[in-house]
């Protein structure tokens, strides 16, 4: 119930499939123990109103880039009005409770989330379908 598992759930869900997501944490999200950057375009094209309740730190006006070796570094810094736009594509998210928030639009969806699992296979009727 991470970035991509909760958007293919989603996207499923929302078209009438029947849909099962799995997590192996405690709840979604529990495993997740650090801040990111999200970049609202994609988010935005399979859940237009995000930004209504969704846990957005912040949007960014500037972004960094470094590269690094064992004895020294280098970095490049880009700052841009253009990020202050109506609608920014920049979020600082903390992944703990943004992916909470979105497991809760995939069950809203009407997909079943099952938490404390991990799938170690896929069982197979005679057709190939899951069962």
């Amino acid at each position: 119930a991470g970035m991509s598992g909760n958007a293919a759930a989603y996207t499923l869900a929302s078209q009438g499939l029947k849909v099962l997501q799995l997590e192996r944490g405690e709840y979604p999200g529990s495993k997740n123990v650090q801040g990111a950057i999200m970049y609202a375009n994609m988010l935005e094209k399979i859940i237009p109103d995000f930004r209504d309740d969704a846990p957005l730190e912040r949007h960014l006006v500037e972004q960094r880039l470094w590269v690094l070796d064992d004895t020294s570094h280098t970095g490049i810094h880009y700052r841009s009005d253009d990020f202050n736009e109506a609608k920014p594509n920049r979020y600082t998210i903390i992944r703990a409770q943004f992916d909470k928030w979105f497991s809760r639009k995939v069950r809203e969806a009407r997909a079943t989330v099952l938490c404390e699992t991990t799938a170690t296979e896929l069982v197979r009727d005679g057709n190939g379908k899951v069962i």
